[in-house]
């Protein structure tokens, strides 16, 4: 009896020590699947960022083609492509006569030139230079194409004569001292002192809307007549040297 006490107590004391030992086994194992867990989920939310940041970085590098530009409030069209059609329907009127005011084939005006120009290209444009000349958008001088509006101060401060330009320092109008539609230098003395800007219809344009107004006019007539012309100096100087 006193030998099988011994036994019991002898088991009782072992199993006191193990199971501490593999209650702490276990625990072990649960932190080291819980820590593995956690450093998966990391990296996860790693590889998340990373790519978050990528995908930010892919917004700023994406590059917009440029169409226009603006300098202050106003809108430039230099990158714009022009209503080249213009040109063409601007040909076929070629040699009419010249009447201040005039409107029909007997006799026309260089705005009323434009005006039915437009018309036959599907546009309405109102009937005088000065409204013309609010439509369309700003085109510097150096950047002119074919089909851009340009538009002079002849016997007014204001635009009071508009051609179209047809490439190659050309334009076509209905000229008063030619006394006819026809095609002039634009790079005449007489054209290069009273040019005042150049303006351009989109070839997309659906319908022609106003794009200034006279008073934006006037003030960029104003700020544009208080520097000469750096083309119109190159071609005097050229002019002069021939």
């Amino acid at each position: 009896m006193k030998v099988l006490k011994k036994i019991i107590g002898i088991f009782m004391s072992s199993a006191i020590l193990i199971m501490p030992s593999v209650a702490e086994a276990k625990t072990k194992k649960i932190e080291k699947k819980h820590s593995k867990s956690i450093s998966v989920k990391h990296k996860s939310l790693d590889k998340i960022s990373k790519h978050s940041r990528h995908s930010k970085h892919s917004k700023k590098s994406l590059k917009v083609k440029k169409v226009s530009y603006s300098y202050g409030p106003r809108v430039y069209g230099d990158d714009l492509e022009p209503n080249r059609d213009i040109y063409k329907y601007a040909i076929g009127l070629l040699g009419t006569r010249y009447t201040f005011g005039g409107e029909s084939i007997n006799g026309i005006d260089c705005s009323s030139f434009v005006q039915h120009v437009f018309e036959l290209a599907g546009y309405k444009m109102p009937r005088t230079a000065r409204e013309q000349a609010l439509y369309g958008y700003f085109v510097r001088r150096e950047n002119i194409k074919p089909g851009d509006l340009l538009f002079f101060a002849t016997y007014a401060s204001y635009p009071s004569h508009v051609g179209i330009y047809i490439g190659n320092g050309k334009m076509i109008h209905a000229s008063s001292r030619g006394g006819k539609v026809e095609i002039t230098d634009i790079n005449q003395d007489y054209y290069i002192k009273r040019f005042l800007f150049a303006k351009r219809i989109p070839a997309n344009m659906k319908e022609l809307v106003p794009q200034d107004s006279i008073e934006s006019i006037e003030e960029y007539i104003s700020e544009n007549s208080k520097k000469e012309d750096p083309i119109a100096k190159i071609i005097k100087e050229k002019d002069g040297k021939n």
